[in-house]
C-alpha cells in the first residue's frame, strides 16, 4: 500500500510542477489569452491528464499486484484507451487556431504524462524483477 501512495504523492507533485512551468511559459509568450476564445482551459488539460494518469497507475499497479506477467500488455491497453480518451477529448478544438495553440498544448501536455505512465510501469516491472531475484 506504501508504493499506491507514494506514486499518488509523486503524480501530484509531477501534475502541480508542469502546470505552473506550463503556465509561466505561456505567460512569458503571451499567449495566455488563447485559451479565452476556446473552450478548453489550460487546467482542464491537466486535469484530464491528472486523472488519465491516476486511472493508469492503479491499473499498473493492480495489474502488477494480480497478474504481473501481463504487465506490459495491460499497460498498452490502458494507452490505447487513453490515445482514444484524448482524442475525443480535443477533437473539437482541433483546427481552431491557425497556429494550432490548442493541438500543441494538448499534445505537450499529454507526453507529460505520457512519459509519467512509462516511469509508474517501469518501475512496476523492474519491482517485479528485483522481488524474483531476491527469492
Amino acid at each position: 500500500m506504501n508504493n499506491y501512495i507514494k506514486n499518488i504523492l509523486m503524480l501530484l507533485v509531477f501534475a502541480v510542477t508542469a502546470f505552473f512551468a506550463h503556465y509561466l511559459i505561456l505567460k512569458g509568450m503571451d499567449l495566455g489569452d488563447y485559451w479565452s476564445r476556446s473552450e478548453y482551459s489550460l487546467l482542464g488539460l491537466y486535469t484530464f491528464g491528472g486523472v488519465g494518469s491516476l486511472l493508469a497507475l492503479v491499473l499498473i499497479m493492480l495489474t502488477n499486484w494480480a497478474m504481473p506477467k501481463n504487465l506490459g500488455f495491460v499497460f498498452l491497453g490502458i494507452m490505447t484507451i487513453k490515445v482514444i480518451a484524448g482524442y475525443i477529448y480535443v477533437r473539437k478544438g482541433l483546427g481552431v487556431f491557425e497556429n494550432d495553440f490548442i493541438e500543441y498544448n494538448f499534445l505537450s501536455v499529454f507526453f507529460l504524462f505520457l512519459f509519467f505512465d512509462v516511469f509508474v510501469a517501469f518501475q512496476a516491472l523492474n519491482q517485479e524483477d528485483s522481488t524474483v531475484e531476491k527469492k
